[in-house]
Formats: structure tokens, C-alpha cells, sequence
């Protein structure tokens, strides 16, 4: 049985509430899910699902919720039959209301239609209830993960190719370095490093805003603003479209692009910590209830994919591809030892991120050019960095396919995540309406992101690879005309 279109309407623009304990949860706003498909692939989906280190998803209840969904539909269709045949009834007997007969029959087709009424009412708020629940569980249920896709965690990790000699002897980008010399050096720490150069306070930061906060200084500041600028300028040179966005969304649109505004407690589940920060204005310190509150952005990924939330784009404009810079706010929570050491694990930190929306057809190809681009970027930074195909279980809720680029920081004496790209197909765009026309029917867009330029992240690279034996550091030449002259920093007289 195929639903009619008025249902098939109702499940994809109503936005319910239901309660879980005492907590109201909001459901996904304006989510298109393939109901019927999620049923009948419920098997595959679990599979996925546990592939992906995901244990909440439970696909199996959503098609038994849909076929429920489907049964109280019935129900009222065949309820409204009643109640209109008994109108119906009801006027042919109004014109001969003088007949005892007709009077009795009148009464008895009125209770008729008063009962269907009560029943269409009742039926009516099981559909509601039914709805929430059915949208809550299909949402919980990740995307589908690419073929190539290695299975489990971090550490099985592909390493795709790299790029460089590991401590960037090689790379240096200034001449009549002593290599030599270099490559005997001992590399300090970032922490170190930026003490000594005097770039970055993290006392202030402490003291005004709380632990891992920070203030760049002097020539640190000038370097973050390098960074972005040359992210930037380059993206705008390959056809990115230059954007400086909102650094607040809606709780509903982060929901929507795949991040937690809410921990896994207020959702009913085992109490894992979110990563966002949702804002709290005077007005609900009042009482006063804002059912769609604002979050910090966890990355500007969220407001570049949502600007074009219930849109239908037209073929010729795909791929339509954006750079936004924001500042990115994560909780961070469970975060521990040496990651929080220095700028290298923040709550507050600024970033270039990239994104596509491509036609279906086209996001894997896509993918690829987002990965070339990152590449050149740090290739030109005279960076040593390798690519590396995630696993599944760091593939997040959106992503269905997913690299890392990780750069050696060889202060740190290990690998350090830089940037990642991932394809998130429709994922995002079915949760956010966002369509290309087609013929005969309109289709979901694919989504991509990357990060260009993780300011802090890009920083402790360069600064730990390009320091001298002298304790200077050597800013590299793609930056250096958004450096005031700087060709190095220097350190700080004390």
C-alpha cells in the first residue's frame, strides 16, 4: 500500500515534540527520510550501524514504527469514509425531516458522525505520537559508509600517501639553511617554542575565559592572520566563493548537519558528553523557554551547508562551492593529557573551512578535488604530512566516506591531525531540504566538506618544522606578505 500524499506531506514538514522522562526532544526540522526503505533494509542498516561503533541506532523499530505509522493512516481514512457518507446521509434526509422515520435515522447517522469525529481526534494524536517517535529513531541512524571504507578504529587507518622527509630538513623555505646542522637539532615543543617567541598567552586567556583559551600576540597574531588570508586567496583563486559566517546556529541545524546539541543524556541515552556549546540567554535564565536555541558553531561546515536549507538548485549551478571563515567552539569534553598541552587542543579557535554541494553523480570526483586542493595548500607550506582513509568508526554520523591529513610534528615526535574531508552525500540535504531539479523529480544534493586552514593545528606544525638552531623560526615565503616584512620570528627579549 502506498501512503497518499497528504501523509507523505505530513512526515516530511511536521516538527513534533515528545518527551523522554521529564525532558521534551525536538525532532529533526523539515527531515525527508526514506521511511520505507529503512524497513525494508533494516538488517543492512543495523550492520552499517554497529560497523561504525554506533549502538543507539535501531532501524528494525523504525519500520515497525512506520508500518504502525501506516495502520493508524488507514484507520482515519477509513473513519473520514464514514463521517462522510454519514454528511452525506444526513443531507438527503434533511429534506423530508416531516417523516417520523426520517427524524429517528437523522439522530442515529449524527451519533455516527459524531463517533467517526472522536475517532479521527483520537487516531489523530497516536499519529502525532507515533511521528516523533518514528523520526527520533530514524534519525539516529548514520549514513551509509563507502565500500573502501577500512573497518574499526583509529587504528586501522589506511595511509593513502605522504608527503615530505618527517622533519622537513628538505623543505626548510629559506636559503643557505645548514641542513646539516638542522637535522642534529632537537626539536622543542610548540608549548615551548611559543613562550620563547612570545606569540601566545594562554595566562590571559586562563584568567578571562577559562582553561584552554587563548590570546595570539605580536607576530602570532599576524600569523593566524596570514594563515587565513592565504587559505582564502587561494580557495578564491580555485572557485571557492569567499564567505565569513555566522559563529551561532540554530539547535535544530546543527542536529541537522549531523552534529550533538544535546549529550546522549538529555537524549535518553548512556550520558555521552556533546561537543557543542549551546548558548543560554537572559531570557530562558528567566524561565522563559526557547524551543530552538542557539549553538556555538563547532565549524563553519554547519552555516555553509545550512544557507541553502529548502532550496531547489538548478543543475547548471552545481558544483556550487563556498569558503567560510568562523570561529569554531568545541566542548572537548574527555579530552586528556598531552593534547591539551598548548594550542594544540582548544575550545575557541578560528579555521577556513570549505564546502561543495554536488549533484549525486559527481561527489566523488568532488571529494577528490577537495583533497587536492588541501594537499597543495601544505605541500606549499613546505610541510611533511601523509593522507589517511578513516575507519568507520571515525566516521562521525554524516560522513560516508571520510580522509585525514595529518602533519609531523616533530616537536611533539608524533603525527598531528591538520585538516579532514569528508563526503557526507544526502545525508545533510535530506535533513535540510536541500534539492537539484531533475527530470521528473527533484533530487537530494551530496555535501562535502574539508578544512583549509585550522589555524592553532597548522600553527604547532610549522612552528615545531621550520625552528632554527638560534630559536628562531622561519615563517614560510607563501605567508610571508601578510607578515609586515617578518621573514622569521624571533625570540623574545626578556
Amino acid at each position: 500500500m502506498r501512503l497518499p500524499r497528504r501523509a507523505i506531506a505530513l512526515l516530511s514538514r511536521a516538527t513534533p515534540v515528545y518527551k523522554a522522562g521529564s525532558l521534551q526532544v525536538r525532532t529533526l526540522l523539515q527531515a525527508s527520510f526514506d521511511y520505507k526503505y529503512i524497513r525494508d533494509n533494516a538488517d543492512q542498516l543495523l550492520e552499517n550501524a554497529t560497523s561504525r561503533n554506533v549502538h543507539n541506532a535501531r532501524p528494525h523499530r523504525v519500520g515497525e514504527l512506520y508500518d504502525e505509522y501506516r495502520g493508524l493512516l488507514t484507520q482515519t481514512n477509513e473513519h473520514r469514509s464514514a463521517l462522510n457518507a454519514a454528511s452525506k446521509e444526513m443531507g438527503v434526509l434533511a429534506k423530508s425531516m416531516s417523516d417520523p422515520k426520517s427524524k429517528s435515522a437523522m439522530l442515529d447517522l449524527r451519533e455516527q458522525a459524531r463517533v467517526a469525529k472522536q475517532a479521527i481526534q483520537d487516531i489523530k494524536e497516536q499519529l502525532t505520537d507515533v511521528e516523533s517517535r518514528l523520526r527520533c529513531e530514524a534519525a539516529k541512524i548514520p549514513n551509509s559508509t563507502h565500500p573502501d571504507t577500512p573497518i574499526g578504529d583509529e587504528t586501522n587507518a589506511r595511509v593513502v600517501r605522504t608527503h615530505g622527509d618527517l622533519h622537513n630538513v628538505k623543505t626548510v623555505p629559506e636559503d643557505g639553511v645548514d641542513t646539516q646542522k638542522l637535522s642534529s637539532v632537537e626539536f622543542q615543543d610548540h608549548y615551548d617554542l611559543v613562550q620563547r617567541l612570545g606569540i601566545v598567552d594562554m595566562e590571559a586567556g586562563a584568567r578571562v575565559a577559562g582553561s584552554r583559551f587563548h590570546y595570539w600576540r605580536g607576530g602570532g597574531a599576524l600569523l593566524e592572520l596570514a594563515l587565513v588570508q592565504y587559505a582564502m586567496t587561494r580557495a578564491a583563486a580555485s572557485g571557492f566563493v569567499p564567505h565569513i559566517t555566522p559563529d551561532a546556529a540554530r539547535s535544530s541545524v546543527v542536529d541537522a548537519c549531523g552534529f550533538r546539541p544535546r549529550s546522549s543524556a538529555e537524549d535518553g541515552g548512556a550520558g555521552e558528553a556533546s561537543q557543542i556549546y549551546r548558548m543560554t540567554p537572559v531570557t530562558e535564565e528567566r524561565g522563559e523557554h526557547n524551543a530552538d536555541p542557539l549553538c556555538l558553531v563547532a565549524t563553519a561546515e554547519i552555516p555553509l551547508v545550512a544557507m541553502r536549507q529548502q532550496q531547489i538548485l538548478d543543475g547548471s549551478s552545481l558544483p556550487e562551492s563556498v569558503a567560510g571563515l568562523s570561529h569554531c567552539f568545541r566542548a572537548e569534553a574527555g579530552a586528556r593529557g598531552r593534547d591539551t598541552r598548548g594550542i594544540y587542543r582548544l575550545h575557541q579557535f578560528t579555521k577556513v573551512e570549505l564546502v561543495t554541494l554536488s549533484h549525486p553523480t559527481a561527489s566523488d570526483a568532488e571529494l577528490q578535488r577537495l583533497l587536492d586542493f588541501q594537499t597543495s595548500l601544505y605541500a606549499d607550506l613546505g610541510l611533511t604530512f601523509r593522507v589517511l582513509q578513516m575507519p568507520s568508526h571515525e566516521l562521525g554520523a554524516s560522513a560516508y566516506q571520510k580522509y585525514d591529513i595529518e602533519a609531523w610534528m616533530p616537536g611533539r615526535k608524533q603525527w598531528g591531525e591538520i585538516s579532514s574531508a569528508s563526503n557526507c552525500t544526502d545525508y545533510q540535504a535530506r535533513r535540510l531540504g536541500i534539492r537539484v531539479r531533475g527530470e521528473g523529480h527533484h533530487l537530494f544534493v551530496h555535501t562535502l566538506n574539508a578544512t583549509a586552514v585550522a589555524v592553532p593545528r597548522l600553527a604547532v606544525a610549522l612552528l615545531e618544522s621550520f625552528q632554527r638552531p638560534d630559536g628562531h623560526v622561519v615563517i614560510p615565503a607563501v605567508l610571508r606578505p601578510w607578515m609586515m616584512g617578518m621573514e622569521s620570528l624571533a625570540p623574545e627579549n626578556k
